[in-house]
């Protein structure tokens, strides 16, 4: 069973079966269970981790093919399904753009495959179900040497590093939950990543974690942005020169793909790259090699390459200003990384993080925020994203001359009227906060008993463990 297609799709998108193929490299270096169905439910992909699974769950059995392990009490154990219901949810939903979270996660723990993520092909539908086993423990690259540093699905990740990603990637929403366990399959592979999102999003955050979260964590991360430099320029800068390439060409010079030897070399905004560097750089993905400018020898490389851009490569390629082949040979492994504004209960976490790094760069006292000002920061659209949102507090903080932030010190031109849903989501992120203070004060006085703990807290043992989880509280 494990290992192998046993179910061929007729005529898949192309970028859809490169991120098929993308997919089935990852799993079948993964300790974790990961199986692939299509919408007949039928098995298409189990890694060999799945094979464990064998009897525990009746779909894990090749088309046709008997399972004399499955006993009929089982088919009710697996109800309901995540499989089914990310094909479900897409007919209920059908003619909505994009309903259907990338995730889910179901609460029957006797589901030995819990997690579900829809596989969509470029028209947005539904192609493939991609099911992972539990949380139980984090998953670790198979291998006899190096293994991957067990990845923290949390709040706060911080991807550690003596070069420096010394940033967050904050926020506790499904669409961030989602970007993680994503990130945390990407980085167990060595292949190709595009990470595609709007101006703003923290493309450099994910590729930086993706880097230090993976083998190539104690080599060079190098960033390129490709839309500063013309072409001459920016393959001068990738792939180094010789002496007498070109008037100024004094001396020969190592490119970046060599400085990032061993490493990952980060792409910014690749779709701004013409035609003619766009071949060369294909080349660079084909044969992992490198030629100066000027030179008529190849050098070797060992490098990986993560790019990024804020444009739609799909329909550059379709309108004939992006490579198409060079699009599947990016676009291997692919991320998308949401607005702000489809993330708006991470607000209030971000505007807690960038207050207290601004507060300590600036040297102010402790700054907060009025609970109207916390609103508006909500309901705003952020056509920068987390960007503008760091800029504004730290803007906030050079100028406001109190330790209370108010409305009108962030939007002074822009005075907002609260919607319904906002002030919705506002309580039920204070609700979430203050649940979790009573939890740890709870922890606290018991010095540490759960059982103690659940008494103070006038709940079961069982739903502590579960907000425990919830919360992220170790």
């Amino acid at each position: 069973m494990a290992g192998s297609f046993v179910y061929q799709g007729s005529h898949l998108h192309a970028s859809l079966d490169a991120r098929i193929e993308g997919l089935k490299f990852l799993a079948h270096h993964l300790d974790e269970p990961v199986v692939i169905f299509n919408p007949q439910m039928e098995l298409v992909y189990a890694n060999p981790s799945a094979e464990r699974l064998a009897g525990k769950c009746p779909l894990l059995h090749s088309p046709g093919e008997e399972n004399p392990l499955v006993t009929p009490n089982q088919m009710e154990h697996c109800e309901p399904c995540p499989g089914k219901h990310v094909f479900e949810d897409v007919e209920q939903f059908s003619g909505i753009p994009d309903p259907l979270p990338s995730s889910m996660t179901i609460g029957n723990p006797t589901c030995p495959l819990p997690r579900a993520v829809p596989l969509r092909g470029g028209e947005g539908t539904v192609h493939f179900a991609v099911l992972m086993g539990p949380r139980g423990r984090e998953s670790v690259v198979l291998g006899p040497e190096d293994m991957v540093q067990p990845f923290p699905t949390r709040k706060e990740f911080s991807p550690h590093s003596d070069r420096g990603a010394n940033k967050d990637i904050i926020g506790d929403s499904a669409p961030i939950q989602r970007l993680i366990e994503m990130i945390q399959l990407v980085a167990a592979s060595e292949a190709t990543v595009l990470i595609q999102g709007e101006s703003g999003t923290g493309k450099e955050l994910v590729a930086k974690t993706i880097h230090f979260s993976s083998q190539r964590r104690e080599r060079p991360f190098v960033v390129v942005e490709c839309s500063a430099l013309p072409d001459t320029l920016l393959e001068s800068e990738l792939f180094g020169h010789v002496r007498g390439a070109f008037t100024g060409a004094v001396a020969d010079r190592k490119g970046l793909f060599e400085e990032a030897e061993g490493g990952t070399i980060f792409l910014d905004e690749i779709a701004d790259t013409s035609y003619a560097f766009q071949a060369r750089l294909l080349r660079v993905l084909q044969e992992g090699e490198i030629k100066p400018v000027g030179s008529n020898r190849s050098i070797k490389v060992n490098v990986r390459v993560i790019s990024a851009g804020n444009k739609s490569l799909e329909d550059l390629v379709a309108t004939k200003l992006f490579r198409a082949d060079l699009y599947y040979r990016l676009a291997v492994l692919p991320l998308t990384v949401p607005p702000l504004r489809d993330r708006r209960e991470d607000i209030p976490l971000l505007v807690k993080h960038f207050l207290a790094q601004s507060v300590r760069k600036h040297g102010r006292a402790s700054m907060h925020l009025s609970l109207d000002a916390q609103q508006a920061l909500v309901q705003h659209p952020w056509p920068g994203n987390v960007r503008e949102l760091e800029n504004l507090i730290e803007r906030v903080v050079v100028t406001c001359q109190n330790s209370t932030i108010k409305v009108n010190d962030l939007f002074a031109d822009h005075p907002l009227e609260l919607s319904t849903s906002d002030l919705g989501t506002i309580g039920k992120i204070a609700r979430q906060e203050a649940e979790r203070s009573r939890i740890l004060q709870a922890l606290r006085d018991a010095k540490g008993d759960k059982t103690r703990a659940a008494r103070f807290l006038s709940i079961s043992r069982s739903s502590l463990y579960n907000k425990l989880r919830d919360y992220n509280i170790s």
